[in-house]
């Protein structure tokens, strides 16, 4: 049902790269590798960029993962909201509060300092309305 999870953040200069690490972790599996890239911002202000990966049954375990520990609120919404969601490449786009994660939360935010998550459905055919019926299948389920 789901390929692969691509979860990205980014820590600014005003931000403890520690914690930003932290607040990822806490929304990943145990023991998911957490890779760093430093870049510079527009005004040359230092930026750690970090991202996690997670194949195919550690994708699709996420799912539920996400739905269990989602606020039951968040999980209404993003319910409501998955045609928005997904794009006709078959990817589903959500963003979690980093600030939230890092407390241990998992909440859906529209804020830009988030931790974005793209996932890749696994839809067959290959279509926008098929990757619909997959996630709402995952998402309603009890």
């Amino acid at each position: 049902m789901i390929h692969y999870i691509l979860f990205r953040t980014q820590s600014h200069a005003t931000e403890d790269v520690s914690r930003v690490r932290q607040a990822l972790a806490n929304v990943l599996p145990p023991d998911t590798p957490i890779e760093e890239e430093e870049t510079k911002g527009y005004f040359d202000n230092p930026i750690t960029v970090l991202t996690a990966r997670l194949e195919k049954k550690a994708a699709e375990g996420y799912v539920k993962f996400l739905k269990s520990r989602l606020f039951q609120a968040d999980l209404k919404e993003l319910v409501k909201e998955l045609p928005e969601r997904v794009t006709d490449d078959c990817d589903f786009y959500l963003k979690l509060s980093k600030q939230d994660a890092y407390l241990g939360d998992v909440r859906l935010t529209y804020a830009e300092d988030a931790i974005a998550i793209r996932a890749k459905v696994a839809a067959y055919p290959s279509r926008r309305e098929a990757a619909l019926k997959v996630l709402e299948g995952c998402f309603n389920d009890p």
